[in-house]
């Protein structure tokens, strides 16, 4: 596979070592590498990141750097539409701002020894929930509108901004490293293990689908193809099925009413739960507690293969 170079001497940048872009739809890239860093975040949809001989897809709120030197390509599928948000620099252009940050992501891709070795650098990707993406997408919006308006000070207002976006990828790659390092051992010998076990543990609380993807650490659309190729179910569908499987137990102890069953198990509306529990179980909560109430427990939910 024939690899391009795109070297930064060859951008048109006008002097300053910095390149806001932003693409939508139907971007296919060349198979490529680049002497220069190069930021990715996905506005919206869903695309295909080819990096150093892996295939990823991303959706959302997926946001992750390119080192220089390495091998990818950003391509959209046939049948989906994305917007993606990318800035190029130098690694010179913060060279004084980042070497107060000798420990940061972005120190340690500008600084890898061989950019071929693997490292847990090699890649620096982080989802972006939903409560920081406002943030996030405001910081972008300020660097468009101060590098394509061009004022006295613009490129100090964006690398400004720059290093800003920096240290909170570097800040939710760290919270997401803790959250992968925190987990047993044992569930972190299977795939989705502690997912689940997470799963059967809060399933009182919301559960978004985008914290069961930063616990595997996957990018949110990557993980709902994956958990259903490994579950047989949706993460959705799993979900309520714990949900139900506890409200059968709950409804067999005969102690709680439906509403304090409802809330209980997770559900937030008394409708969505009698709707979800009939369309897995055949019959109503109230039809159930009729003919099944004073019967033994149910087992527990673990883990389907």
């Amino acid at each position: 596979m024939d690899t391009f170079l795109y070297e930064y001497k060859n951008q048109k940048t006008e002097g300053y070592p910095f390149k806001f872009i932003r693409n939508t739809c139907e971007m296919k890239q060349p198979v490529h590498r680049h002497d220069y860093i190069q930021i990715a975040y996905v506005m919206k949809g869903v695309c295909n990141h080819y990096f150093q001989g892996k295939s990823l897809t991303v959706g959302q709120g997926d946001m992750f750097i390119i080192p220089p030197g390495s091998e990818h390509c950003l391509r959209s599928f046939e049948d989906k539409e994305y917007e993606m948000i990318l800035i190029d620099f130098t690694p010179f252009l913060l060279r004084d701002e980042m070497e107060s940050f000798s420990d940061s992501i972005v120190w340690k891709l500008q600084h890898r020894e061989n950019p071929d070795a693997p490292t847990e650098w090699a890649q620096a990707w982080v989802h972006i929930g939903k409560d920081k993406q406002p943030l996030v997408e405001q910081l972008f919006l300020d660097i468009q509108e101060e590098f394509e308006n061009r004022e006295q000070g613009y490129e100090y207002s964006t690398r400004i901004s720059l290093i800003k976006l920096l240290l909170l990828i570097d800040r939710e790659s760290r919270k997401a490293q803790r959250r992968s390092t925190g987990t047993p051992v044992r569930l972190q010998q299977r795939p989705f293990g502690g997912v689940i076990q997470y799963i059967c543990d809060n399933y009182g609380e919301d559960i978004p689908l985008e914290k069961a993807a930063e616990l595997a650490g996957m990018t949110s659309a990557y993980f709902s193809h994956a958990f259903k190729k490994e579950t047989g179910q949706s993460f959705v569908e799993f979900v309520h099925e714990v949900r139900i499987e506890r409200a059968m137990e709950l409804i067999r102890q005969g102690v709680h009413s439906m509403t304090q069953i409802c809330f209980q198990v997770g559900f937030r509306h008394v409708s969505h739960f009698i709707r979800t529990f009939k369309k897995r179980t055949g019959i109503t909560p109230t039809d159930y507690k009729k003919t099944f109430a004073g019967g033994p427990a149910l087992r527990p939910i673990t883990s389907k293969k």
